[in-house]
């Protein structure tokens, strides 16, 4: 009872706290979606701290909506995410054979993507668009550092958790070798650190069409730096392909929007790899280890590789079964498990899908798979378009959607090995390119929304901008 008190008034401040300095929470999104691999219990369930700071959020979003003070700013990634919610929700009461295990895994994924609408609908002005932007840059180099400090450590002999470094893990594949820093493991810390690593690099390969005194150039180089390192240690195959994917995407839009020229990527490309190729002369295990990645960077034939084609194939043949609707949210393990409880079986954190596309087909069926078709198309169409049509005008806002495209573009192949969607971090990063693509249609001049007090003027007589 008395536990049960504690946490109703720890839950009454924390909403009263939500209300009262919602900025400045919103504002540490960027820096609590890198906790993710640090959970609290609460009532036995566990979370993670961003989940729950959004859960406080939406209450003072829901109350300006429904005094009528603020309009809820909706776009078509918007709707594709309810859609999917919908469609998780439908299949786990119609096919899972865990009913309320699935019920609490769309809880699970509800407070990750609701990110995405809290950053679209409290991130409006220009001026909040760029306070976010950098709070994201300096989350990327705080993590990326503590992950090369825990894998340093624990190489040395002294592992304080943050990295897997044992020789059963690198050559036995008993658990995902490599850095991972505050994040569940290693392959989620490789696709956040190559997705910061393609965002610095567009923002930087992009410097000298924007105007002078764009801010951010020494923090761009640090945040760089330190998320090549963390991409490289995280040991991540798919995680490094998927940077090669954004380092082309961030070529392609910058040469049809800024003229960038094919040395000025290539140049910064050629070191990174001569670099890479230096460690490959890395003594002991990681060294190794680094070497067997490269040299079957896309080798079907793997251990690894075999083991997710099994994966993958059994996926399939449960999907059949369901090939519409889907058998319900994340029920791959205890169909596998067969009713009994999948968690006191040995390695069953590996009875998972490593691929949101399949993920999906088998959770959701054909109608959610065509969801995220859709979502897919939704964010990379409109942060392109954003990018042509502020290239002129605003070339500053139209480079950060340049390189915040061609980071989610990373995401988008990186995940294919991993299920990183149900994280809040991809989201925050969504959510943030999302913002700067409603910065296309709204007024240049910085005003603040009409149903709100107007805020003071930035430098230049500029105010911040009216909300879409």
């Amino acid at each position: 009872m008395l536990s049960a008190l504690i946490t109703l008034a720890a839950a009454a401040i924390a909403m009263l706290g939500a209300v009262l300095w919602r900025a400045e929470l919103v504002m540490a999104l960027p820096f609590l979606v890198t906790l993710n691999g640090l959970q609290l219990s609460l009532g036995g369930v566990l979370v993670r701290v961003d989940q729950l700071l959004a859960t406080f959020l939406v209450i003072p979003l829901f109350a300006a909506v429904v005094s009528g003070r603020r309009r809820l700013r909706t776009d078509s990634t918007t709707w594709w995410l309810a859609a999917l919610l919908a469609m998780n929700v439908a299949a786990s009461a119609l096919n899972s054979p865990t009913r309320v295990y699935s019920f609490k895994q769309c809880l699970n994924l509800a407070s990750a993507w609701v990110i995405y609408v809290l950053v679209v609908n409290f991130i409006e002005t220009r001026a909040e668009m760029s306070r976010a932007f950098t709070r994201c840059l300096w989350a990327a180099v705080i993590a990326s550092i503590i992950g090369l400090f825990a894998f340093t450590l624990a190489s040395a002999g002294l592992n304080v958790g943050g990295a897997e470094v044992s020789r059963s893990a690198a050559v036995h594949l008993a658990n995902a070798y490599g850095a991972y820093g505050t994040m569940v493991e290693p392959n989620l810390f490789g696709a956040f650190a190559g997705a910061f690593l393609v965002l610095a690099f567009g923002m930087l390969v992009a410097g000298p069409h924007l105007p002078a005194g764009t801010p951010h150039p020494r923090l761009l180089r640090v945040a760089a730096t330190v998320s090549a390192i963390g991409l490289l240690l995280s040991f991540t195959r798919a995680a490094w392909i998927g940077t090669m994917v954004g380092v082309a995407c961030v070529f392609v839009l910058g040469q049809r929007t800024f003229g960038i020229r094919p040395a000025r990527v290539l140049k910064p490309v050629a070191v990174g790899a001569a670099i890479a190729l230096l460690l490959l002369l890395l003594p002991g295990t990681a060294g190794e280890f680094l070497r067997f990645k490269l040299i079957n960077l896309v080798n079907l034939g793997s251990r690894t590789a075999e083991l997710r084609i099994f994966t993958s194939a059994l996926a399939l043949q449960q999907t059949l079964e369901h090939p519409i609707m889907g058998y319900g949210t994340f029920t791959f393990a205890p169909l596998i498990a067969q009713g009994a409880d999948f968690s006191q079986f040995d390695g069953w954190r590996s009875l998972w899908i490593g691929n949101y596309l399949l993920l999906a087909l088998h959770d959701t069926g054909v109608i959610g798979l065509a969801c995220w078709g859709g979502l897919i198309w939704s964010i990379i169409s409109r942060g392109v378009r954003a990018t042509y049509a502020l290239s002129a005008s605003e070339p500053e806002i139209a480079a950060r959607t340049l390189a915040m495209t061609s980071a989610v573009t990373t995401l988008l192949v990186s995940f294919l090995s991993t299920t990183g969607f149900s994280l809040g971090y991809p989201w925050m990063l969504i959510g943030l390119l999302s913002a700067h693509c409603h910065a296309a249609t709204s007024p240049a001049r910085d005003q603040a929304p009409a149903t709100e007090p107007r805020e003071a003027a930035l430098p230049g007589g500029l105010l911040p901008a009216d909300a879409t």
